[in-house]
């Protein structure tokens, strides 16, 4: 019952126009003073202890490390390399703007961060070479979905800092599936380019390409020196991402792009952008705590095991319901409101977790491209200046593409355990 009373809550909550953090903590609360035998002192204790995480420092710390990559003009040196390398292949801009976000996914973790920064630059030049402006938002915002797996992924993150698993390890795990889609959508891009009106560029010449290899060196040693020292034990992914701000604030300053009213505003949108995800998270923990307390785990894995015994059913049935759900929720909040009852299910079925782990955030972050949430696709279509409806075909493609990579990863345990426990 008390299950039913916080569900309502929350639904009424939302429909009401509350934010998501408030409307999650609330119910939780509501539904626990309802209950009557559990002091309410344990709320601020459960949201208090939800962010006292040595790994959730990460968060803010690349957040603000891509933040200052972008207003030093990373972005745009990365494109320009790309552009010499592929501008001549068919559908090569957009599979510039795909290598771009995969640089990018390696530099900032933030998938909101890069299609802002890919798609700015990107998405106008598509258009002007002929592609149509829903094809350059399609490809924007499925590319930029690779930092949801790419190391450093804020994802990634948050699912280590709410299950205990090991954030190098899941960074790891997700490498290969990311390097898949990568080269996936590039193949799709090749082939569906002309039909959206795409045209060849000139092909750069080798010096230009060196030139452009130089400008961008920066930003392609930053994961290097990242991930090296993370995957080598040099630092951990936390320490990490204090050494990647460090980084940025050279590189800003060496390529003269930030001055102090400029990087007050870089701290400032950090700073709301972290601070918004971590009161969410702070919310669900309220939430996930009362839904734990009233057997939530435990029902959802009875249902399960009554519809099927067979762990590979019982997985179809989950991404199934992931889908359903990051259609409807941002990815973090939808991460945050799961894990908590999907962990018992995890530990029934004998899954293993790194495994697990990437198709999980794949699935949520699917949503992100697709209405009616849809977040990176409207961010994408607010810079193309188009409605985001209309993107919607051109996006179906990439969409049945990542789904396809979702399955061969949830089945195929090599494609993300084989880096982690090699």
């Amino acid at each position: 019952m008390t299950i039913i009373i916080m569900l309502v809550l929350f639904t009424v909550f939302l429909v009401t126009g509350a934010p998501l953090a408030f409307a999650m903590g609330l119910s939780g609360v509501v539904a626990l003073m309802w209950q009557g035998n559990m002091p309410l002192v344990i709320m601020p204790s459960a949201w208090y202890n939800s962010l006292d995480s040595f790994s959730l420092l990460a968060v803010p710390l690349f957040v603000f490390a891509g933040a200052l990559m972008n207003v030093a003009g990373i972005a745009e040196r990365i494109i320009g390399f790309t552009l010499s390398l592929l501008g001549h292949v068919k559908g090569g801009l957009a599979q510039a703007n795909i290598a771009t976000n995969s640089f990018m996914a390696a530099i900032s973790g933030s998938t909101a961060a890069d299609v802002a920064a890919v798609g700015s630059v990107m998405i106008p030049a598509m258009t002007r070479n002929g592609y149509s402006p829903q094809f350059g938002v399609s490809v924007t915002a499925c590319a930029s979905m690779l930092a949801s797996i790419f190391p450093p992924s804020i994802f990634m993150v948050i699912y280590g800092s709410l299950t205990g698993l090991s954030t190098s390890k899941l960074f790891l795990a997700g490498i290969i599936p990311g390097l898949l889609a990568a080269a996936g959508m590039m193949v799709l891009s090749y082939f569906l380019a002309e039909r959206h009106g795409g045209h060849v560029l000139p092909r750069a010449d080798w010096p230009t390409r060196g030139r452009r290899l130089a400008a961008a060196a920066p930003a392609i040693m930053m994961p290097v020196i990242i991930l090296g020292g993370i995957f080598s034990g040099i630092f951990t992914p936390t320490e990490a991402g204090a050494v990647a701000v460090f980084y940025g604030l050279i590189v800003g300053y060496l390529f003269r792009r930030l001055q102090l009213r400029v990087l007050w505003h870089v701290v400032l949108d950090a700073a709301v952008l972290t601070g918004g995800a971590l009161v969410i998270l702070g919310g669900a923990a309220v939430f996930g705590f009362v839904l734990i307390r009233g057997g939530a785990a435990e029902l959802l894995l009875g249902g399960l095991l009554a519809i099927s015994q067979d762990p590979s059913v019982v997985r179809l049935i989950i991404l199934l319901f992931l889908f359903l759900l990051g259609l409807v929720v941002e990815p973090v909040p939808g991460l945050i409101l799961v894990m908590p009852i999907l962990e018992p299910v995890i530990k029934a079925m004998h899954y293993d977790p790194y495994q697990f782990a990437v198709s999980v955030v794949m699935m949520l972050i699917l949503g992100a491209v697709h209405p009616p949430v849809g977040m990176l696709g409207m961010i994408a279509s607010r810079i193309a200046g188009v409605p985001f409806m209309s993107t919607i075909r051109a996006t179906l493609p990439f969409m049945g593409l990542w789904i396809v990579l979702i399955l061969a990863v949830a089945f195929i345990p090599a494609l993300t355990t084989w880096l982690p426990y090699m």
